[in-house]
């Protein structure tokens, strides 16, 4: 029994000794295209500046033309990245928030036009939210509706660390926001809201009677084949081969891995930049959603009310009539962004010219990788 249990040790250390010798770079193509070469080179001088470490890949026309998955998964075994490391997507899942929304519209479930008060109307809460508030509102952004810095100073402190271990159930956490003083009146003014989106997954699970996971599975990931996109609106859960987050402290010029935060109400969605660039591709193709569901999600809602931000449902919106400082790439071509952030996980999906040129990257070693930066470069690079 010994000697079996010594063997398993050995075979273990191994695999371990194994794992780290070898190249922490996986590539899936070799390098003749002069674009990818100067774009291989980027991501690989990023990477041994630690200013990024993860997964990347880029799409021409529905075909990779690169792939790199560089860099460490968990730097305390050091275990390399591979293909099919989860990363926190961070706030790229309002894109797919959205589409749920507009599947269960398809569905005839909702109307765009629904009213907040409505849809929660089964809740009790002390607070309020104001009567005109609908659907369009909260996924363009423009419904009033606070975000972070709307909470007290104590739930502020520490990165918002003790707001993003609370737990709440949904009538609690309904309640919470009720209680937040609002930022305008719908239809009037761009404001950046997570809240509002996570009052839409509490929706979409009241729609659909079952947990956003479900959901999300059964209505999104499994008719796209996303097979490594998973959610969970519990935090005790397992996410296999989820790549650890890690930020780092310039101070003691060391790595320090994120510490533990919930936020499952805002329906946490892991995935590979293999599946968001499949993601991506389905917002040019109808077949998941309609093609009049597809133009709503990448019409600019904002043009009465903004110069400056060009925003759909859960993706920011660029062509020649509508610009935007936020996500703005600097290209005439039209394209559709988003980025994510949350806790040493970034996160940037692009569909250029109607997936002309997908990009799509996620890294875990946040405050050291500036994605729209890297995302611009890698652009500029494709069309130049």
């Amino acid at each position: 029994m010994i000697k079996n249990k010594n063997l398993l040790i050995l075979l273990f250390v191994g695999f371990i000794l194994l794992s780290c010798s070898q190249n922490k770079t996986e590539k899936t193509q070799s390098i003749t295209d002069p674009r990818i070469k100067e774009i291989d080179s980027v991501i690989i001088a990023r990477n041994k500046q630690d200013l990024f470490q993860g997964q990347i890949v880029i799409t021409e026309n529905g075909n990779v033309i690169y792939e790199n998955n560089i860099g460490l998964a968990d730097r305390s075994w050091n275990i390399p990245v591979d293909g099919t490391a989860k990363y926190d997507i961070a706030s790229i899942n309002k894109s797919m928030i959205s589409a749920l929304i507009m599947k269960a519209v398809e569905q005839e479930k909702l109307s765009l036009n629904d009213k907040l008060i409505d849809l929660l109307k089964d809740y009790k809460y002390e607070g309020s939210f104001h009567p005109d508030i609908s659907l369009h509102h909260m996924m363009s952004h423009n419904a009033g509706l606070p975000d972070y810095d709307g909470v007290s100073e104590e739930l502020r402190m520490n990165g918002f660390l003790k707001l993003k271990r609370s737990r709440f159930t949904n009538t609690e956490y309904v309640d919470f926001i009720s209680k937040l003083k609002p930022i305008a009146n719908p239809g009037k003014q761009f404001y950046y809201s997570n809240f509002a989106y996570h009052l839409l997954a509490i929706i979409i699970e009241d729609t659909y009677g079952q947990a956003f996971a479900d959901v999300l599975y059964e209505n999104l990931t499994k008719p796209l084949g996303l097979k490594n996109t998973v959610a969970t609106s519990r935090n005790e859960k397992i996410i296999k081969k989820l790549a650890d987050a890690y930020q780092f402290n310039e101070a003691t010029n060391q790595w320090e891995e994120t510490p533990f935060i919930d936020l499952s109400l805002g329906r946490r969605i892991f995935s590979t930049a293999s599946d968001l660039n499949r993601w991506a591709l389905s917002m040019s193709n109808p077949g998941y959603l309609s093609e009049s569901s597809l133009k709503i999600i990448k019409t600019n809602h904002l043009k009465d009310i903004s110069n400056s931000v060009s925003y759909g449902y859960g993706w920011v919106t660029v062509n020649k009539e509508n610009k935007s400082q936020f996500g703005d790439l600097g290209i005439e071509k039209p394209y559709i962004i988003h980025g994510g952030s949350t806790d040493g996980y970034r996160s940037l999906l692009i569909s250029i010219n109607e997936g002309e040129f997908v990009i799509s990257f996620l890294s875990n070693v946040g405050n050291r990788t500036d994605e729209l930066n890297l995302g611009k470069i890698i652009t500029h690079i494709l069309i130049k």
